[in-house]
């Protein structure tokens, strides 16, 4: 179940059961500790969270907004249960290694919206992630899952080449947040993708679910949205040595 995960690696959060779930912290390294913060930590990964029974981590580098510079490390799991088995001795490991080299905040439970997220058939290698935060109100699920789910749908019908995963986060947010991650070869390839493949999407989702559904559902989506932080977006890179390989699960 864990390899689920890996719209983080090989492609990075109601309409469905949870199927997986994360919890994530962001890092700020000390000034001048970066280089040594990044080997000692991808030592502890290889040693603690590489074979089938450890904990499984990976890693981002935040790219854009206020967090730009700083790591974001998420540990995943196949429910909430797993979260209770403490590994004591890579946790000890981990502290007094890089401990002292960093501050942690920030810390996130998510789990993962299967019937709203999509992958292609034959996921290619895709290290950017566009992660799009929604705020949604409190009133405001039906119209915004309806969307999300149909979009769902139509990339299945269309076979789009691209991955679509949806969280959602059930604590340490404020509001009902929701990530949306879309995954890139880089910035280049995001491009392609957002003027070549979109339209296709756009269209697919109008023939099944009626001429001008696309419009008119985005609409009801953004109404559902709080005003204030009701969409952010945030751009990371997967940095693979302090990452679990894709292969555990």
């Amino acid at each position: 179940m864990k390899k689920l995960l890996l719209f983080l690696t090989v492609s990075f959060f109601v309409s469905s059961l949870s199927a997986q779930v994360a919890m994530s912290r962001i890092l700020t390294v000390k000034e001048g500790k970066e280089k040594q913060f990044m080997k000692l930590a991808a030592e502890k990964t290889k040693k603690f969270n590489s074979k089938s029974g450890q904990p499984a981590y990976y890693t981002f580098g935040i790219v854009t907004g206020p967090d730009s510079g700083k790591l974001w490390r998420v540990q995943v799991e196949d429910e909430m249960s797993d979260f209770d088995k403490v590994d004591t001795v890579g946790n000890d490991y981990w502290q007094s290694t890089v401990g002292k080299m960093h501050t942690t905040a920030n810390t996130q439970h998510w789990w993962r919206n299967n019937g709203s997220s999509y992958e292609p058939k034959n996921p290619e290698y895709t290290p950017l992630k566009r992660a799009i935060f929604y705020t949604v109100k409190a009133n405001g699920g039906k119209d915004f899952w309806r969307f999300r789910s149909r979009v769902a749908e139509a990339m299945k019908a269309s076979e789009l080449p691209f991955t679509m995963d949806v969280w959602s986060c059930g604590s340490g947010c404020n509001g009902n947040v929701v990530m949306v991650v879309f995954s890139h070869k880089n910035f280049g390839d995001q491009f392609t993708k957002n003027t070549v493949e979109f339209p296709k999407l756009v269209e697919k989702y109008n023939e099944m679910f009626g001429e001008e559904a696309y419009e008119q559902d985005n609409a009801r989506l953004e109404e559902s949205l709080e005003i204030l932080w009701g969409r952010r977006i945030v751009h990371m890179n997967f940095l693979p040595e302090l990452s679990s390989p894709a292969s555990m699960n």
